[in-house]
């Protein structure tokens, strides 16, 4: 095998695991989840398996860092706060921040694991702060346009977070007739319409 070619063969190797280390993880937990099964669903050895990863907590580091790094934020909120309120929240929950609901999983699951394991949580911190300056712009923006009340954009960006955040857990954790509820559709729509009720400037028409 040639140079190039062994390093792609690595490369998608070294992928492989962390998908599987993904699917392991979030089904069965990290304690649940052992590098045997990793290793059987990625097609690989444990010895492969630890050679690209030293250890199932560098996996589960790695996997989170990789869920984060696939989180697309946009480079500001200019098209946002063009539009109403309406418009531009919830535009931009749905094209952006309901990759907190879908990654949920994941990302729940490195929070709980950063206590005993502390190197995990550097990223997520990353990513949610990442978020929380989003959402502080966007709300003191409104803010300032006149487009909204008067409000703490800190609190409002946290609460979002939040809301969006908890979703999976409390669909996993909740009884099934309470979880078939909570779609994606249902949490936007009352998201927004809570914020938009309670925050919007509505001007007379000439």
């Amino acid at each position: 095998m040639t140079e190039p070619s062994h390093i792609a063969g690595e490369v998608k190797t070294h992928q492989r695991i962390i998908e599987a280390a993904l699917q392991e993880f979030t089904q069965h937990g990290y304690k649940g989840a052992s590098t045997r099964a990793i290793a059987e669903r990625a097609a690989v050895n444990e010895v492969t398996l630890f050679r690209h990863f030293g250890n199932k907590v560098d996996l589960l580091r790695i996997a989170v860092e990789y869920e984060v790094a696939q989180v697309k934020l946009p480079d500001n909120v200019d098209a946002f706060v063009e539009m109403d309120l309406r418009e531009g929240f919830s535009r931009l929950i749905r094209e952006y921040l309901m990759q907190l609901t879908r990654k949920g999983d994941i990302l729940m699951l490195g929070f709980a694991e950063s206590y005993s394991h502390p190197q995990i949580v550097d990223s997520l911190k990353g990513l949610f702060w990442r978020i929380r300056t989003m959402l502080q712009s966007y709300f003191s923006i409104m803010q300032e346009s006149g487009k909204m009340r008067q409000a703490d954009s800190y609190v409002l960006a946290q609460i979002v977070i939040a809301t969006l955040h908890t979703a999976p857990v409390v669909r996993k954790t909740a009884p099934k007739e309470v979880s078939d509820q909570l779609t994606d559709e249902r949490l936007v729509s009352s998201l927004v319409e809570t914020i938009v009720t309670a925050y919007e400037v509505v001007k007379d028409r000439p």
